[in-house]
């Protein structure tokens, strides 16, 4: 009888609160986590879909036994786009700092080819892969920001054969060289800024080996991401980082 008393006797008042108490908690770490580890969140993801590409290009390049470009191009809205386009060598020569981007960058990027009957014909660079990261300043704006590689955050110099890499911006500065920065510019040692898009080009050659198209860096390209939510000032960057001519891109 005791046995069943207690069994219907249900909840006390102590036992309901420690579990509304804990649900609180749950619910309060869900939100901290949703709200403020945004920035760190896009930054990783960011981070591995960029290399993802880039090792996808070098494959594609060699498998293919054509030129592939890793394109990345920062939008007016600060998106940044990053294509991954295939376009064989026509033998006529680009101005790689100073492309025209009024179109897409595959039209930018196009190339003349022979037809059967003698004659030629333009083609548009052939699109095979395609990423858009969110990049921006403020808790809400997007999480995703850069760093510029100028700042004392970043340890110098990288482990080798990476040490050559140039941690240089010198198209690009913010007003604060240890808080993130929504330019590509700032965070990018490739990138130029054409007509006010700014830009970088990476290529991936048929026996697998890379060229920087852009900027001066022969060594090899980096790009440094970071958070840029509020609460993240103390934030850790990654560098994803790709040596030329062997094009093995490394995340440090």
């Amino acid at each position: 009888m005791v046995a069943r008393a207690r069994l219907r006797r249900g909840f006390t008042l102590l036992e309901v609160m420690t579990t509304v108490v804990i649900l609180i908690i749950l619910a309060a770490l869900a939100v901290t986590f949703m709200v403020f580890g945004t920035g760190k969140a896009r930054m990783n993801n960011a981070v591995f879909n960029v290399t993802a590409l880039l090792n996808s290009a070098q494959l594609r390049a060699v498998s293919h036994g054509s030129p592939h470009y890793v394109f990345f191009h920062q939008t007016p809205d600060n998106r940044v786009r990053i294509q991954l386009l295939e376009r064989p060598d026509d033998g006529l020569a680009l101005n790689w700092n100073a492309l025209d981007l009024s179109q897409e960058p595959e039209v930018a990027l196009a190339f003349t080819r022979k037809l059967p009957n003698g004659t030629t014909e333009t083609v548009n660079a052939r699109v095979r892969d395609e990423l858009v990261l969110s990049a921006g300043s403020g808790m809400d704006s997007s999480g995703l920001a850069f760093l510029d590689l100028d700042s004392p955050r970043i340890t110098r110099p990288l482990p080798a054969p990476f040490s050559a890499i140039p941690l240089a911006t010198p198209l690009a500065t913010p007003a604060d060289l240890n808080q993130p920065t929504p330019s590509l510019l700032s965070g990018c040692n490739f990138c130029v800024a054409s007509a006010g898009h700014p830009y970088g080009v990476l290529r991936f050659n048929a026996d697998g080996t890379l060229e920087v198209m852009t900027g001066d860096a022969p060594s090899g390209a980096v790009i440094a991401f970071a958070p840029n939510t509020q609460d993240e000032k103390g934030f850790s960057p990654k560098l994803v980082t790709v040596s030329a001519p062997a094009g093995a891109a490394v995340v440090f």
